[in-house]
């Protein structure tokens, strides 16, 4: 596939912040079109702001510091919950955002109880699948582990790991052949689960709709181009993802691509597994239905517009 690029001068372009966690998988397309100008095409500029965690993104959005947030799906339900502002647009990748990796020789996530565990703070995506992954095992996640907040993203967790100061760590799917060749155990956990998602503010999105439309045709586009130019892309992953190993990258690219979706539609099960995490801290959040908290007619109208 061959995509041509038309690109605005820098003056008459719209600058849009969108905001990731320690978490910049989620990222990845958005790098690599701002970084190949697929944005541009749409008279956008577009700059990741790598936060802290979670709960930063989410103040980020709230505060107007940026219009938009990726790899943020428990936020969304937490904003949703306290009747705020957030609203999801759209979704990337539903694939299995985690497998986990041990510095023990483990074969069974049973054997995790009594374990130290690093996820990233309460309210993080990370810490959520944790304790959901925990309760699907049939340990207490309150009980039968120490769970470990670290802020700053997988590779902090992992390096934890690797030091020996805790047992295991959730880490990106993409980061699993990376982990086993730095001798660490890595168990798949496979599942639909949305961590490819985008949102904004509803406010934000009524008065600025073609604006928000067009950043969705720039993330499709990147998306495409991700699927279409694997030299490019794998030279923005060893970038962001901090690997140098052609073998872990080409192993990530495979998996990402395979789970890459252009034309940017959540599954209803990827949302719910979502849910069922967040139920561990809160059973409330099971009663929310899936798409309460979404909207997601941009996307629609991009796919009529495509037939």
């Amino acid at each position: 596939m061959f995509l041509l690029l038309i690109t605005t001068p820098l003056a008459a372009q719209t600058l849009l912040r969108v905001a990731t966690p320690g978490a910049l998988t989620g990222a990845l397309p958005i790098y690599l079109g701002a970084k190949k100008g697929v944005f541009a095409k749409y008279g956008l500029r577009v700059e990741v702001i790598a936060t802290r965690n979670e709960q930063m993104n989410m103040q980020a959005l709230m505060s107007d510091s940026v219009q938009f947030l990726t790899s943020s799906t428990t936020g969304l339900f937490y904003l949703g919950k306290q009747g705020l502002d957030g609203v999801g647009i759209a979704s990337w990748n539903n694939g299995s955002p985690y497998s986990l990796a041990s510095r023990l020789k483990i074969k069974d996530l049973k054997e995790l109880k009594g374990k130290k565990i690093a996820s990233s703070g309460v309210g993080g995506r990370a810490d959520a699948f944790v304790r959901f992954m925990l309760a699907n095992a049939g340990l207490d996640p309150k009980t039968d582990a120490q769970i470990m907040g670290l802020s700053g993203g997988s590779s902090v967790r992992l390096a934890a790991v690797l030091s020996g100061n805790l047992d295991a760590t959730l880490i990106s799917t993409l980061q699993g052949r990376h982990a086993e060749k730095l001798g660490l155990t890595v168990i798949a956990i496979p599942l639909e689960y949305t961590w490819g998602i985008n949102l904004t503010r509803r406010s934000f999105m009524a008065k600025n709709r073609e604006l928000v439309k067009n950043y969705l045709r720039g993330l499709a586009d990147s998306l495409r181009l991700m699927m279409a130019d694997k030299a490019s892309t794998l030279a923005v992953m060893a970038q962001v993802l901090k690997i140098d190993d052609q073998e872990s990258l080409d192993y990530s690219y495979r998996i990402m691509r395979a789970d890459s979706r252009p034309d940017l539609f959540p599954t209803e099960e990827s949302i719910v597994n979502v849910l069922k995490t967040m139920s561990y801290e809160d059973p409330a959040y099971l009663t929310i239905p899936p798409f309460k908290f979404f909207d997601l007619s941009l996307i629609q109208e991009l796919k009529a517009e495509s037939r």
